[in-house]
């Protein structure tokens, strides 16, 4: 039976990795779970799955918690919980809080299903230096990179050619420079597929969630910037695509789930018995694919620039980010002055070539500083 911590057990991946555990409970035990400010949800799931801890970081809301078991609060209570006794640790927490119990966990040679993207977009390098060091498997959740990690089964690292991550088209992709402008949340929120947050669906829409997957590629399956390419697949029937030097194209093919990929780090190396949801009708089925629009949304090469910048600078790109995406949101900029705070924000900050983990959190903080005096004026 696999032991199994989830960080983030109260939200969208969380909770999707807990139904696989009600599906399989001769599978998987869950001896760790910590939720944010959702202290009603967690309370249900640890009266369900009985774990050997709990954390809860939003202080206020731990003090009025009534548990039977120890408690853990706050940034060091994630690292306590991620350091438990367990075979895997499910990463579903949003933002930068991911970053220093992975790291911790991976101290510990516990594995990593990883789903928060912030955690090797802000050190990747330390991220996976530390992996190799320990011994801890590194598993991703998110659709292309699992895509991607599921592929690269099929050859080795030296005769990858290229790695190509898939993303959709929908209604902002047919705008012109003047609808972009002019751009609303309801226009965010037209996806033909996939359901998410507000801050990935507005990260999406201007193409950022991708530049991050870029960064997040990079270093999760060590190769070069150029061997990383964006394609557009409209269909979002094929999750990314692995090029061999032999010319050989491998892909994952299958629903647009995310459920899937959960199951895939849970059972992984070996796969589940049954599907999570629906099994793809291929029949009717198409493979279009386009190429992306670089000069319509700047935010899509800012991944190849931050890396080849190195050093902070992928952690200011996150923070600046962070803030550009809640300006819109809150209606005090229009959808193509994100990509301009981010790109000032950069240009601002003076880069640290060799940061330890520390320079990296305190870099995303000021980024978010540096953002918000530019909104300021």
């Amino acid at each position: 039976m696999k032991r199994i911590v989830i960080l983030g057990s109260t939200g969208s991946i969380g909770t999707q990795t807990l139904d696989i555990v009600r599906q399989y409970p001769d599978k998987f035990k869950v001896v760790g779970l910590s939720a944010h400010t959702n202290i009603e949800k967690l309370q249900e799931q640890m009266q369900e799955f009985r774990p050997d801890a709990i954390c809860i970081t939003d202080k206020a809301k731990a003090s009025s918690f009534q548990a039977d078991i120890p408690l853990f609060i706050g940034e060091e209570g994630l690292s306590k919980i991620a350091t438990l006794e367990c075979d895997l640790l499910i990463n579903a927490l949003v933002g930068s809080a991911g970053l220093v119990p992975t790291l911790e966990a991976i101290k510990k040679g516990i594995a990593i299903g990883l789903a928060n993207k912030e955690t090797l977009v802000l050190a990747g390098e330390i991220v996976m230096r530390e992996a190799e060091k320990y011994g801890a498997p590194i598993i991703p959740i998110d659709s292309e990179h699992s895509a991607l990690f599921q592929s690269l089964r099929s050859g080795k690292r030296s005769e990858i050619k290229n790695l190509y991550l898939t993303m959709g088209k929908g209604k902002i992709a047919e705008m012109s420079d003047d609808q972009l402008k002019n751009v609303t949340m309801s226009d965010i929120f037209s996806r033909p597929a996939w359901n998410m947050g507000t801050k990935i669906t507005i990260d999406s829409a201007t193409c950022m969630n991708k530049a991050f997957e870029i960064i997040e590629a990079r270093w999760l399956f060590d190769v070069a910037p150029e061997q990383i390419k964006v394609i557009v697949h409209p269909d979002y029937i094929c999750h990314s695509l692995v090029e061999f030097t032999d010319g050989s194209i491998i892909t994952e093919l299958g629903t647009p789930d995310m459920k899937r990929y959960t199951q895939h780090a849970l059972f992984y190396p070996e796969r589940a018995i049954a599907a999570p949801s629906a099994f793809m009708d291929l029949f009717g089925k198409t493979l279009r694919f386009e190429k992306p629009a670089f000069d319509k949304f700047p935010c899509l090469d800012m991944g190849y620039m931050v890396l080849k910048m190195g050093g902070i600078m992928s952690a200011v790109l996150h923070g600046a980010d962070h803030v550009a995406v809640k300006a819109f949101s809150d209606g005090k900029i229009g959808f193509m002055d994100i990509s301009g705070v981010i790109a000032e924000t950069i240009q601002r900050t003076e880069n640290i070539v060799s940061p330890d983990i520390h320079q990296i959190i305190e870099a995303e903080k000021n980024a978010q500083k540096t953002a918000m005096e530019i909104l300021g004026k």
